[in-house]
């Protein structure tokens, strides 16, 4: 009979030489925990700081976004009736004081002048020939007094048609941009109407702060501001005054609280703020009335 092979004939399986048992190589990137505490400190170090700020800047500074940039609107009307003649300027075009903006047919209006202009030279010379008559007693002092009310009639008159004719030029009365040119060459305009609007280059903000952020403001005090159509630059100002009363008091219907039921809200004051001349040299184009602003006052 054969044999069975001896048992150190077989072949010997280590833990090492199978697959599940081999031991698995350290990772090269391995962090070693010191460098990990250090990590971990320096991480809630960083924190603990930013909410130290933010815990400061929450009750030193008080913030609105209700704030919005104002300036010098100019509506410019016509004083007389009349047909549009010529209209010297167009859409955001840059005006000084005293520029002639639309014209009128002036023939109507010359007409009327020159009526008045005649009228008076006439009571002029009839008052200067009772006068005379006067000196010599040929006339009674009634009918002098008479010539002479008559000329300061006819003198105001023609006073009146000089205005009415120099009311044809509508001119800027303060130097800006156009704003908004509702007027063509052959509209009929009736005293009263707005053609265009002048906007003033002089700017500012009007910021609506609720009654419980005012304790701590006051005049001269120091302003940080944005603003959303110039991201990533911010601007300084002055607070320059406080409204007289809060924006409700000036609204077209205001609340009476005496009648119904009662739901007490928080109450705006406006604040003018005045932005620091340095602070927008170079932005003075890109600042237009309108725009919205974020504010930031320190007040403790």
């Amino acid at each position: 009979m054969p044999t069975e092979p001896a048992l150190e004939s077989l072949p010997k399986h280590s833990p090492a030489s199978h697959p599940h048992h081999a031991a698995k190589p350290k990772s090269k990137f391995s962090i070693p925990p010191e460098y990990k505490r250090r990590v971990f400190a320096g991480v809630a170090t960083l924190i603990g700081l930013y909410c130290v700020w933010f815990l400061y800047d929450y009750w030193s500074h008080e913030e609105t976004d209700n704030a919005y940039v104002n300036g010098h609107l100019h509506y410019v009307s016509a004083r007389v009736s009349g047909v549009v003649e010529d209209v010297h300027v167009t859409d955001n075009q840059l005006v000084k004081r005293g520029e002639v903006l639309v014209k009128l047919d002036p023939k109507d209006l010359k007409a009327d002048f020159d009526e008045a202009q005649a009228n008076a030279e006439k009571a002029r010379l009839d008052f200067e020939r009772n006068q005379e008559l006067f000196e010599i007693k040929a006339v009674a002092k009634q009918e002098l007094e008479h010539a002479q009310s008559a000329y300061d009639v006819a003198k105001a008159r023609l006073e009146t048609a000089t205005l009415q004719l120099s009311y044809t030029s509508i001119v800027a009365p303060a130097s800006g941009r156009i704003g908004r040119k509702n007027v063509e060459v052959g509209n009929r305009v009736q005293p009263g109407q707005t053609l265009v609007v002048v906007v003033d280059p002089e700017i500012w903000v009007v910021a609506n702060f609720k009654e419980t952020q005012l304790a701590g403001m006051k005049v001269g005090s120091k302003v940080s501001m944005t603003i959303d159509a110039i991201p990533g630059r911010k601007f300084t100002g002055t607070i320059d005054s406080f409204s007289p009363a809060s924006g409700n008091q000036f609204a077209l219907l205001p609340a009476d609280n005496s009648t119904g039921n009662f739901t007490k809200i928080a109450q705006r004051l406006p604040v003018k703020i005045v932005f620091d001349a340095d602070s927008i040299r170079g932005y003075e184009d890109q600042i237009r009335p309108g725009l919205s602003v974020v504010t930031k006052i320190r007040v403790h």
